[in-house]
């Protein structure tokens, strides 16, 4: 059996060098990795849609995926080392793993628990930055394309220099710049967009609301005139609940491109969910 799996692994390899396959963990990077790579490759994510990165636990057919990829993408800071931990490093597969957290560190916000927020991917201007350190790890894996590649991670530059500045047009014309939220990834949004955050819903991941969290929240609520709070699509289920007991309307964010498989038009639906929570 140990040799028909070292066989059937060693075929894996084998086509990956022959067909460049690169396996993001998350879909916003495999989104964008398209973009960079090119039709010369096929890209694809290990989290299916509406899955929680904190408690995804990988499945055998993930160690196929990995297994027949010249380029593992991650996000870092934590949020997703089981990629490394329990599909590359174990079966020591010479895939290159590029983590967003190497080029991104210096650019992370600090949460405070003392631990750096890994949601680095929802602000546009930050996956410009990791576009281009793409661009340049596929060029070590294919020279002859190395010039394709930077051409590639410029245009898509561009595109998302272009998404950022309709977010600002767009929060420009919003009532306000002030909003409620379920749970905590949107530092990166209130910094980008000079937005500000008057009250956090559960303020720890793992435990449930409290009722004066439910009181605080509803009186800042009707104080601001808002309808509702922003809430991670992961988490809609209990945050509906949350805003059922509020008389309030829970307004998706969709992380991990739910919405839609390409990154831009994820943020489409998130733009409107952002213009209706700031009180359009």
């Amino acid at each position: 059996m140990k040799r028909i799996l070292a066989a059937l692994l060693a075929l894996l390899l084998l086509m990956a060098w022959a067909q460049p396959r690169a396996v993001a963990t998350l879909p916003p990077y495999a989104s964008l990795a398209g973009y960079v790579l090119g039709p010369g490759w096929t890209v694809e994510a290990l989290l299916p849609p509406g899955a929680n990165p904190h408690l995804y636990q990988p499945r055998p057919s993930d160690l196929k995926r990995v297994a027949g990829a010249r380029l593992v993408i991650m996000n870092g800071f934590g949020l997703d080392d089981w990629v490394v931990d329990r599909l590359v490093r174990p079966n020591n597969l010479k895939a290159r793993v590029l983590s967003a957290e190497a080029g991104l560190r210096p650019h992370a916000i600090r949460l405070p628990s003392g631990e750096l927020d890994p949601h680095v991917w929802t602000d546009p201007l930050l996956m410009a930055l990791f576009g281009f350190d793409l661009a340049q790890v596929a060029g070590t894996l294919d020279p002859a394309q190395k010039d394709a590649y930077l051409t590639r991670a410029r245009q898509l530059a561009d595109r998302l220099f272009a998404l950022d500045q309709a977010l600002r047009e767009a929060i420009e014309k919003a009532p306000g710049r002030a909003f409620v939220a379920y749970k905590n990834p949107f530092s990166y949004l209130v910094r980008r967009y000079d937005l500000k955050r008057l009250f956090l819903i559960g303020k720890s991941p793992s435990a449930g609301v409290t009722p004066k969290e439910l009181a605080e929240a509803a009186r800042v609520l009707k104080a601001h005139r808002l309808k509702g709070f922003l809430s991670p699509y992961q988490l809609l289920p209990e945050a509906r609940r949350v805003a059922q007991n509020l008389g309030a309307k829970a307004y998706p964010f969709y992380l991990l491109d739910e919405a839609d498989p390409d990154y831009f038009k994820t943020w489409e639906a998130n733009l409107k969910a952002l213009t209706a929570v700031l009180g359009e």
